[in-house]
């Protein structure tokens, strides 16, 4: 079942690459690793600094994609997005958490995504 999951995020993460891409944004880096945690996509938009969690399902059946991500894991995403700052800079740079909700869904050609910008802030509070 393991794999299945790491097919399915994989899978998500392309499409949400490929949508941010197509509303202009610039992809920095995929999946950066820290001790802390890992971030899906760091990317720009404009001059802002985008830090994107990606969560991908195949139904809606237990909630939107979205609803996964806990102001828990957005510490841990906000914590690894300022080593990410510490290590690689801009540290001047406004920056943001974006969520890019992935749904694939049985009969359907295209998944259905969504791009919530400023998702939550640093503090993991959740405002989605």
């Amino acid at each position: 079942m393991r794999g299945a999951r790491q097919r399915l995020g994989a899978e998500g993460e392309r499409a949400a690459k490929a949508f941010l891409v197509a509303a202009g944004f610039r992809i920095l880096r995929e999946n950066y690793s820290t001790p802390v945690g890992e971030i899906d996509l760091v990317a720009r938009e404009g001059d802002v600094l985008v830090f994107v969690e990606v969560k991908a399902r195949t139904s809606v059946e237990f909630g939107p994609p979205q609803s996964s991500i806990t102001p828990t894991k957005q510490r841990q995403i906000a914590k690894a997005a300022a080593l990410f700052l510490e290590r690689e800079g801009p540290s001047d740079a406004p920056c943001r958490f974006d969520v890019v909700a992935v749904t694939f869904g049985a009969g359907r050609e295209q998944p259905e995504i969504l791009l919530i910008r400023d998702a939550f802030g640093a503090g993991g509070s959740e405002i989605f």
